[in-house]
């Protein structure tokens, strides 16, 4: 759904034309209890036609799987001697694999509640 009857309400580029009024009656044109049944709500920018249109080439599909196998493996190696078989990926830790495998570096290691960084072993 448009932010507006016009659709440009909240871009970057060109101004809303619409009056308040007006699109505050376009917006509950939606009911509340189907709004509240609806748990993301993601506002979605627009997209410059030169990104869309450029012939420049992202990463191969067989480089990203490449790079996925990787740290698979060293997934499946970090918990290959676990006592537990539950841990298979890092998705899959619990608090003390946690504490036991993402040790925090200096920098991160700050008491004063700075934002912290994780350093994996």
């Amino acid at each position: 759904m448009y932010p507006c009857p016009c659709g440009w309400r909240g871009d970057a580029h060109k101004q809303c034309t619409c009056a308040e009024s007006t699109v505050t009656k376009y917006q509950k044109r939606i009911s509340g209890p189907l709004l509240n049944r609806i748990v993301i709500h993601v506002e979605v920018p627009r997209v410059d036609y030169q990104k869309l249109s450029s012939d420049r080439l992202g990463e191969s599909s067989e480089c990203i799987r490449a790079r996925v196998e990787a740290t698979r493996q060293r997934q499946s190696e970090r918990f290959l001697n676990m006592k537990s078989n539950n841990v298979i990926s890092n998705a899959d830790m619990r608090v003390g694999e946690v504490r036991l495998f993402c040790k925090l570096d200096e920098a991160g290691d700050l008491a004063n509640g700075c934002q912290r960084t994780a350093k994996w072993i």
